[in-house]
């Protein structure tokens, strides 16, 4: 009898080894943030597309690594000045966010994988692609087989300089949407699981403010998010 009821429990091990090797492995996925060259004009994009595609496949991208500020490399922290575009000079930054899935297709994640955007300014929660595409979830439209997996990016914009195109009036315009913290959360879901990564900036003082702390005496200002372009 001992000896049989080795033999049952070797076969339920077998039995389940055997389930566990035909399971569907679940795809990995990894996130990454940058501040690229403004995809919509500016003839520098391509490289730092081609460059970010080679670099998240072989696992060596580094988060922004173009951005504005030499302290953020390295981090998920980025500078107001990684987020604007405008019609003129250079064209301007879009915050990129760079997703690598090795091991499957863009066929295979058709209809399982959705990317979400949520802006956060000063507190202020938006669900960024309900507000702007009417659809807190979108399917990829830039995504690729690339090298044994899937890429893609997603990106966004503020609009500085709107209307009047001068770098006098982009410079207002950073002055003023600098004073302002915000937060980008983006959110890859497959399968009805939720991998996020969150790109921070801290708000920058205006000159000469004075901070009084412990007295219940606080300035109230009031920021806008300027209009988006995507």
């Amino acid at each position: 009898m001992r000896r049989f009821g080795w033999l049952l429990l070797s076969v339920f091990f077998l039995l389940c080894s055997a389930a566990l090797s035909s399971a569907t492995p679940v795809p990995v996925i990894n996130i990454y943030v940058d501040a690229a060259p403004n995809k919509y004009g500016s003839s520098l994009y391509p490289a730092w597309e081609s460059i970010a595609y080679s670099q998240a496949a072989a696992g060596t991208f580094v988060n922004m690594a173009n951005g504005t500020n030499p302290a953020n490399v390295g981090t998920t922290e980025f500078a107001i000045q990684d987020e604007v575009v405008y019609s003129f000079g250079d064209l301007g930054k879009r915050l990129t966010w760079v997703y690598w899935v090795p091991g499957t297709t863009v066929e295979s994640l058709t209809g399982r994988f959705q990317i979400s955007l949520t802006n956060i300014w000063n507190g202020d929660v938006l669900d960024f692609y309900q507000d702007y595409y009417g659809s807190t979830w979108l399917t990829p439209t830039t995504w690729v087989d690339y090298n044994g997996g899937v890429i893609g990016t997603a990106g966004m914009a503020w609009w500085g300089a709107y209307g009047v195109n001068t770098p006098e009036a982009l410079a207002a315009d950073i002055a003023d949407w600098e004073r302002a913290e915000e937060s980008w959360i983006f959110t890859v879901s497959l399968d009805s699981q939720d991998y996020s990564l969150t790109s921070h900036r801290a708000a920058v003082p205006e000159p000469g403010t004075i901070v009084l702390v412990g007295l219940g005496l606080m300035g109230l200002a009031v920021f806008c998010r300027p209009t988006f372009r995507r």
